[in-house]
């Protein structure tokens, strides 16, 4: 158990908010498990900052309203000042402050910093704006380089930046040029309090799962136009894709089912339960949770060799990975899965076994428990020093 009393900000409510609480609530109860959480603090802009937020980031493209209202300049700086203010009044009772994601920097300028801020982010706003047509790097030319300005300074203060892949590691030392010294891969966990029963997979009519509210940056269409070239070879296959309704009114392609995204975890596990493989040909990747959890019920899965998947999926031992946007390898891979059901449970299996040792919250409470103690130390040694 360590003893470094941590304060945690994100934007997002931990207690409240679905997609929050389904993606970090088992995170915080393993990291309040070993050291002491003194709180999770909300960075969302509330009341009139929320409305004019949302009204200098307008943008008839509701999709693209939606990353500007998150992603401009203005609503960094104001959740920036927002939190540190907040987080003034704590100061006595906190030794780190743990920063989820960049949409803010919680220990403003240099020379005002007296807690050590540790970082944790899935991804960097520079590996974003390498593919603009992905929709996850809304701002262009002065608004861009003041973002990826924002970031640097923020990164830059922090005292230990955290990160789940060794892509964005990179990035950081190579985009942002943060010392090696001062970045470490923590990896992340499955969205799972324990891990689920393995599903029991058939043998002749395979389901294949898909679930990516963005159906175009997670690669629908491609695995859709993939499902269609295997039919006459797997004709009693079925895909099912949990997304937005990409198509006009009207019937899905024959074989495909389209269910509308939800954050009710029991609905989702029964998509999983039900499923025989899993796969996800994104064009944009920041991590893959969605691949995990596939992991968990022992599904194979099929990705892209591209961000991040190859450090989840290892490729021809969990599942297969071909080259991104592909649309006749993913197809040879989704037609050997379809009419391999023995190498669909060997590779389920793996995969499974992978989460269990790699891939659960506790690990990366762990693995972030010597970095807390690490800025905390220095953090002590530079007071006295300047005493």
């Amino acid at each position: 158990m360590g003893t470094v009393r941590v304060l945690s900000t994100l934007v997002g409510d931990v207690r409240h908010d679905p997609a929050t609480v389904t993606k970090y609530g088992h995170f915080f109860a393993a990291l309040a498990d070993r050291t002491p959480l003194v709180a999770v603090h909300d960075a969302t802009l509330q009341g009139v900052d929320r409305w004019y937020n949302a009204l200098r980031s307008f943008s008839p493209d509701r999709k693209l309203w939606q990353e500007r209202f998150y992603k401009n300049p203005w609503a960094f700086r104001r959740r920036s000042h927002r939190v540190q203010d907040h987080l003034r009044s704590l100061q006595s009772q906190v030794d780190v402050i743990l920063q989820i994601g960049v949409l803010f920097n919680a220990a403003g300028t240099i020379g005002a910093v007296r807690i050590p801020l540790v970082i944790y982010t899935d991804y960097t706003a520079a590996l974003s704006a390498r593919k603009p047509e992905a929709g996850r790097s809304p701002l262009a030319g002065r608004q861009l380089e003041q973002w990826l300005d924002l970031e640097q300074v923020t990164y830059r203060i922090a005292a230990h930046v955290c990160t789940r892949s060794k892509l964005v590691r990179r990035s950081l030392l190579d985009d942002y040029g943060l010392p090696g010294q001062r970045v470490s891969v923590i990896g992340g966990g499955v969205n799972f309090a324990s891990l689920p029963s393995p599903s029991v997979q058939a043998d002749d009519a395979p389901t294949i799962l898909f679930i990516g509210k963005d159906y175009w940056r997670k690669g629908g269409d491609l695995l859709v136009d993939a499902f269609g070239s295997i039919r006459h070879a797997c004709p009693r296959a079925r895909l099912v894709l949990v997304t937005r309704d990409p198509w006009a009114p009207g019937s899905p392609p024959p074989g495909v089912t389209v269910v509308a995204p939800t954050w009710e975890r029991e609905r989702i596990a029964a998509h999983y339960r039900a499923a025989d493989l899993f796969v996800l040909p994104s064009r944009l990747e920041t991590w893959g949770d969605v691949l995990l959890e596939a992991m968990a019920y022992g599904l194979p899965v099929l990705g892209v060799d591209s961000d991040a998947m190859g450090e989840i999926v290892v490729d021809g031992v969990t599942g297969r990975l071909v080259p991104p946007g592909d649309v006749e390898a993913l197809a040879g891979a989704l037609r050997r899965l379809c009419q391999d059901p023995e190498l669909r449970r060997e590779w389920g299996t793996r995969g499974r076994r992978r989460v269990e040792r790699h891939f659960q919250w506790f690990h990366v409470a762990e693995r972030l428990l010597p970095v807390f103690d690490d800025v905390t130390r220095a953090s002590i040694d530079s007071y006295k020093l300047h005493r």
